[in-house]
C-alpha cells in the first residue's frame, strides 16, 4: 500500500490535536506510559519546538526505477541557489541527497542511518556525497541467520556531518584535513524528515519498525526517534545504536550544547524542559528522558569499550575517560530502564558491526568490528537476534575485563 505524504500529514496532525502534552523529565514517570496516551504525545514538547517543521515540504524530483536488487533511489534536486527558500534536503557542499528504499516480503520495517563523520567550525572530517544501500550486514537480504532479511528497507545516506539534526548554512574547514574551507550546508533535520517523508508514503503500516544506524547515524538515531514516532505513534520500535551511544566529554556541556547543537542549529532537538538531558557533558540523559516518555521502544546500546573512532578522532579524548563515563552513563540507563534498555560492550577499540559479516581488518586503517564480535561466545547477531526474536536472550552484555 502508498500514500502520498500529504495525505498522510493531514491524517497525522488531526491524530495527534487529540494526544496530550504530558512530559515527564529523564529518568521520570510520565509520557505515554504515565498517561496512558499515544506514545506520540510524550514526545509533544519536541513537536511544540519545531522538529516537525519540515513534515511533508519536501517532493523527490524522480519517479524512481526498481533495479535488479530491488532498490528504489528517490533523489532531491539541487537548486540553482542552495541558499533559496525553502532550504531543501542537501549534501554539505550542496550535492543531491538521495534516499534508497527495498521492498521485503514481511511488514516490518528497517529505518537505517549511516555514518560518516562530522563537521563544525574547528573540525571537520566528513562524507559530502550519498551512496547507495550496502547489501552488506544486517542489510544482505540473502545473510544466513539475518532477523531482518525479509524487512521493507529505507536507507538513509548521511552527507552532511550534522548527525542529521543540523539546519544551518555556514563556511566550514574542507573536509579530510583538505586545506582551505569553503560553504557547508548541514540540513540533516531537512535530510532525515525528507526520507522518513518517503518512508511513511511506501510503507504505511509496518507492524514493527527497527530504527538503526552506525557510528554518526547511530548518534542520528537520538535525535530521530522523536521524529520517527510523530509519523508513526502507535508502532513498536526497536532501536539499535551502533557506536553512537551517546558518551561525549564528560563535565563539559558546552561541547554538546554550543559547539554541536547551537552550531548546527539543532538546540530545538533536545527539551527545553530537560535542561539535565546534557547537562553532564553527554546525551545519554536525553535517552533516559525518551525511554520515560514513550514505553513503545527498546533500545539496544552497542560500543566497543575504547572506540577510538569517537573517543579520539571526535571527541579527541583520551580512550580511558570514554571508557569510564561510557559504563558509568550506560549502566545508570540500564538500572532505570532494565527491561527496555541492554548494553552490548566488547572490549577494544573498533569501530561499529552491523554492516560487517566478519571482522576482515579491511576497514581501511580504522579496525571495525562485525556481526561476527563477541562477548562471552554470545556474538552481534545473537544478540541482535534475540532483541528481534523478544527472547530471553536479549541481556545485558559487558565484557569482563572492562568492568
Amino acid at each position: 500500500m502508498r500514500v502520498s505524504v500529504l495525505a498522510w500529514v493531514m491524517g497525522a496532525t488531526l491524530a495527534l490535536m487529540g494526544c496530550g502534552n504530558d512530559v515527564g523529565s529523564a529518568g521520570g514517570s510520565g509520557g505515554s506510559g504515565g498517561a496512558g496516551g499515544s506514545p506520540a504525545a510524550g514526545f509533544q514538547e519536541l513537536y511544540d519546538q519545531g522538529l516537525t517543521r519540515y513534515v511533508g515540504m519536501f517532493d523527490p524530483a524522480n519517479e524512481p526505477v526498481t533495479s535488479e536488487t530491488g532498490v528504489k533511489t528517490f533523489q532531491f534536486a539541487v537548486p540553482s541557489d542552495p541558499a533559496a527558500e525553502p532550504r531543501g534536503p542537501l549534501c554539505l557542499r550542496a550535492t543531491e541527497y538521495t534516499v534508497d528504499t527495498r521492498e521485503g516480503a514481511s511488514d516490518e520495517l528497517v529505518i537505517f542511518l549511516q555514518g560518516g563523520g562530522a563537521c563544525w567550525p574547528e573540525f571537520c572530517s566528513a562524507f559530502e556525497e550519498t551512496n547507495s544501500l550496502p547489501p552488506t550486514g544486517i542489510l544482505n537480504p540473502d545473510l544466513a541467520g539475518n532477523p531482518v532479511a525479509d524487512w521493507d528497507i529505507v536507507y538513509l545516506p548521511y552527507c552532511d556531518g550534522s548527525i542529521f539534526a543540523g539546519d544551518v548554512d555556514r563556511v566550514l574547514p574542507n573536509s579530510f584535513g583538505a586545506p582551505g574551507e569553503s560553504m557547508g550546508y548541514q540540513r540533516g533535520l531537512q535530510n532525515l524528515t525528507a526520507a522518513v517523508d518517503i518512508a511513511v508514503a511506501q510503507f504505511p503500516n509496518p507492524s514493527r519498525i527497527l530504527l538503526t544506524g552506525v557510528s554518526g547515524g547511530a548518534f542520528g538515531t537520538i535525535t530521530a526517534l522523536p521524529l520517527v514516532r510523530f509519523y508513526y505513534p502507535e508502532t513498536e520500535i526497536l532501536l539499535f545504536n551502533d557506536s553512537g551511544v551517546g558518551v561525549a566529554k564528560e563535565g563539559n556541556p558546552d561541547f554538546i550544547n554550543e559547539t554541536l547543537l547551537a552550531g548546527w542549529n539543532a538546540t530545538s532537538l533536545v527539551p527545553a524542559s530537560c535542561p539535565d538531558c546534557t547537562s553532564n557533558g553527554h546525551a545519554t540523559r536525553f535517552i533516559d528522558w525518551q525511554l520515560a516518555n514513550d514505553d513503545n521502544f527498546k533500545m539496544s546500546a552497542l560500543s566497543f569499550s575504547a572506540d577510538g573512532v569517537i573517543s579520539v578522532t571526535f571527541l579527541m579524548i583520551n580512550p580511558v575517560n570514554f571508557t569510564a563515563s561510557l559504563l558509568a552513563e550506560t549502566e545508570r540507563t540500564t538500572m532505570l530502564f532494565p527491561d527496555r534498555y541492554k548494553r552490548f560492550i566488547p572490549a577494544g577499540s573498533a569501530h561499529t558491526t552491523l554492516l560487517r559479516e566478519t571482522s576482515d581488518n579491511s576497514g581501511g586503517g580504522i579496525q571495525i568490528g562485525s556481526l561476527e564480535t563477541a562477548i562471552d561466545g554470545v556474538t552481534v547477531l545473537d544478540w541482535f537476534t534475540a532483541m528481534i526474536d523478544g527472547t530471553e536472550a536479549w541481556v545485558d552484555l559487558v565484557d569482563p575485563s572492562v568492568q
